[in-house]
């Protein structure tokens, strides 16, 4: 026992001038274990400053209309009643988001007086956005407006269509004829991915036909339903970011005196130059004109952020497109990383997608998205918005006072959390 200690005693200055004479690489890791290196990381992120407990647990309740960030609903069948325009109102909604991919003729110009009569009765500031389709791919109806069954393995064909009876069917995938769509179709390459339906379904081009028709094979099956979006990650299609149903839903937008227009996949600042010009040739004045909001759903956005933010009056983070184009698990760096971007360019960030959706049909928003909003909160965001949950939802002024009540929380927390990243 003596001579093992003994043993011991000697083997400690070797391993000390082993140490002194280690490269500086390995002598960190050997002085800094593993388990401690997450605590160094990030010590520099939590300045030590007093921390009020009790604005977590008293039993306050926060005024969720006294808020700096707005609540952005979208309407449609669920809200567009004067009855529930109201309700909503007053339940919270600071913006009123109008898809023009949903417009009927007439239909707006009812809605938005509505909106501008019951905001000035109740005494609030509530804006309307106007939001544009841009170039959204598509594939046609569907034989009886039924699922098309896609099999895993399965080949299919992906087709212009030949005809306006020429529709969707079980082996054959088809696309309405219009500049982008044709476009899309031509540019296909052999093993390009498409995905089908929110990244749902799945198929690759194994061959090509003609130059209107591939043959795919499906990865990932499913139910094809009809007119679902087609998104192809590896294709940069050359075609302006406005469409001819764009370009007259821009007109008709302004025509209304929008607050903002939102522009569907900007991918540079050219895509909003389009829109100021349709504004210059309208004669718009500069301080009528509405804010643009470039939506940002496509990689090539983010490269071009910087540019595209010194047209525009803000950015949406769209993380539905965002996240099929690439992909789900770098979403929540790119939210972080627009917002920031807005932030640091002074210009108004909304955070878009899913935030509330099991409030779609349930009364009660699940934790993880209590923490999605906040978070987006946290981050930066000047405004969260609702789609299907206030468009379609079995509760719209629930949700609405849900999502005020968590946007007022955070508001209380934001000096006790971290930088974003």
């Amino acid at each position: 026992m003596a001579r093992l200690h003994l043993l011991r005693l000697l083997a400690l200055p070797l391993l000390a001038g082993a140490l002194r004479c280690a490269p500086a690489g390995r002598l960190s890791r050997v002085s800094s274990p593993r388990v401690g290196q997450p605590v160094a990381r990030y010590a520099h992120k939590h300045a030590p400053h007093e921390i009020n407990v009790g604005n977590m647990v008293d039993p306050v309740e926060r005024d969720f209309l006294a808020r700096k960030a707005k609540i952005v609903a979208t309407l449609g069948p669920a809200s567009s009643t004067p009855e529930m325009l109201a309700r909503l109102i007053y339940a919270g909604v600071d913006v009123f988001r109008l898809n023009s991919s949903h417009r009927r003729d007439g239909q707006f110009e009812a809605l938005i007086p509505n909106i501008r009569a019951i905001a000035k009765e109740a005494n609030r500031d509530v804006k309307i956005l106007g939001d544009i389709q841009g170039p959204k791919f598509r594939c046609s109806l569907t034989v009886n407006d039924e699922a098309v069954p896609l099999t895993e393995g399965s080949l299919v064909t992906f087709a212009l269509a030949t005809s306006e009876d020429d529709l969707t069917r079980p082996g054959r995938i088809v696309l309405t004829r219009t500049t982008e769509q044709i476009a899309l179709v031509n540019g296909l390459e052999i093993g390009m991915k498409l995905l089908l339906d929110d990244g749902l379904m799945e198929i690759v081009v194994v061959s090509r036909e003609s130059p209107d028709s591939v043959t795919c094979k499906v990865l990932i099956g499913g139910g094809l339903k009809s007119r679902k979006g087609i998104n192809v990650p590896e294709l940069q299609i050359a075609c302006s970011a406005l469409t001819v149903k764009d370009r007259e839903d821009a007109k008709y937008l302004l025509s209304m005196n929008v607050d903002y227009i939102a522009l569907s996949f900007a991918q540079k600042a050219q895509d909003i130059q389009e829109l100021i010009d349709i504004m210059d040739m309208e004669g718009i004045p500069a301080e009528l004109r509405p804010s643009i909001i470039p939506k940002i759903e496509k990689p090539a956005a983010l490269r071009n952020i910087d540019e595209i933010l010194a047209l525009s009056g803000g950015l949406m983070v769209a993380r539905g497109d965002l996240g099929v184009e690439l992909g789900l698990h770098r979403v929540p760096f790119a939210q972080k990383f627009l917002v920031r971007k807005g932030n640091q360019a002074g210009k108004f960030v909304i955070t878009a997608t899913q935030m509330m959706e099991s409030m779609i049909t349930n009364a009660v928003p699940t934790r993880a998205e209590v923490s999605d909003v906040a978070n987006a909160i946290f981050d930066g965001s000047d405004a969260v918005m609702l789609s299907g949950e206030s468009a379609m939802g079995a509760h719209p002024t629930r949700v609405v006072e849900w999502m005020g009540r968590i946007i007022a929380e955070a508001e209380v927390h934001e000096n006790d959390v971290s930088p974003s990243f």
